[in-house]
């Protein structure tokens, strides 16, 4: 549903969704944590402070809306940043 909503959303603008359980920020093996990091991968350039709050508002909106109960922390970069780099090579992709 997360996946469906973001495709939605910013349509072509969207190059991947990814998840992993690695922080994508701390190094290329983050410390293993309780939950989920999706990683939603734009064309870029883009505004990333400007995409901040409708990606929050999604990824909230569906979890409020599906009662999840496990953490998902919703990250946002751009298609040749290192994040959406390594989670192409790492990261397990929604199709």
């Amino acid at each position: 549903m997360l996946a469906r909503r973001f495709r939605k959303h910013y349509d072509d603008q969207l190059v991947g969704l990814y998840a992993t359980q690695d922080d994508p920020y701390e190094s290329e093996h983050g410390a293993n944590e309780l939950g989920t990091h999706v990683i939603i991968v734009f064309h870029g350039p883009y505004e990333h402070w400007k995409e901040t709050d409708t990606v929050t508002k999604i990824t909230h909106d569906v979890l409020d809306e599906t009662d999840w109960g496990a953490p998902i922390t919703a990250h946002h970069v751009a298609h040749d940043s290192a994040v959406a780099k390594r989670m192409k090579k790492h990261g397990v992709r929604f199709d």
